[in-house]
């Protein structure tokens, strides 16, 4: 014997349950939808200022632009463009806090503002944890970072390789950019090869570095056995060059 629930009551709470719950969906499916068209705005104002960057600068390998795009107001709603969106960059250049103006030219047009944070980056050669002076520098401590390239100054390295082996003429703090002052591919007291070039003919030596110096830099460097002093060029690591 089938039982039938004709209790009026309980039907009007069963169609109010199906009436919240289809009202719920098409809710978040709306919600949904509006969050993915702020994205797309978001989107948009992103490959613009690529294009920008695209066209201001030459394309270099080692640099990298990132660009971090302020959320748009959730309280914001927009129809979505029937035309193809257009935006320009406020006041026509990139900067470190750039706006983006987008505008849907339909005929019930709106426009907004998007606002990202831009920074060029360049890869430099920082220190994994304070080093002290006197410090070799190897794999270990040292490490390759991209950083804004307002804070890179010359003098500074992009591999961590032609690094590996010279040592600190000075204290650093961690993550600090190392540069070549900061260094010495041969540094005094160094036991270094003296290169001694003559008419084509090649002679080593071994010989006391007297001073500090870098790569491409002069050194006096006092002959092992000879005990002479001698000027050449450091040409590696612990290694000096010198032409008669």
């Amino acid at each position: 014997m089938d039982h039938h629930n004709d209790n009026p009551l309980t039907n009007k709470v069963i169609i109010l349950i199906r009436f919240v719950i289809l009202f719920l969906s098409l809710g978040c499916s709306y919600t949904f939808a509006e969050t993915n068209y702020r994205k797309e705005i978001e989107k948009f104002a992103e490959s613009l200022i690529f294009a920008k960057y695209e066209s201001l600068y030459e394309h270099n390998n080692n640099e990298k632009l990132h660009i971090k795009v302020a959320p748009l107001d959730k309280r914001l709603t927009f129809t979505p463009c029937v035309s193809d969106l257009t935006g320009e960059i406020v006041g026509n250049k990139l900067k470190k806090n750039t706006s983006v103006k987008v505008t849907c030219p339909d005929p019930k047009k709106w426009t907004t503002y998007v606002r990202a944070r831009v920074q060029l980056l360049l890869p430099s050669i920082v220190t994994r944890q304070p080093l002290s002076k006197g410090q070799t520098l190897r794999l270990e401590n040292i490490k390759l970072m991209y950083v804004e390239k307002s804070q890179v100054r010359s003098g500074s390295f992009s591999e961590v390789y032609p690094l590996i082996g010279t040592r600190l003429k000075r204290n650093l703090s961690a993550n600090k950019i190392i540069k070549d002052r900061d260094i010495c591919f041969v540094c005094k007291n160094d036991k270094v090869t003296i290169h001694a070039i003559k008419n084509g003919l090649s002679i080593k030596a071994s010989g006391i570095a007297q001073s500090d110096a870098n790569i491409g830099g002069t050194v006096r460097v006092k002959n092992s056995r000879t005990q002479r002093i001698i000027v050449g060029t450091v040409s590696a690591l612990k290694e000096v060059q010198v032409s008669f």
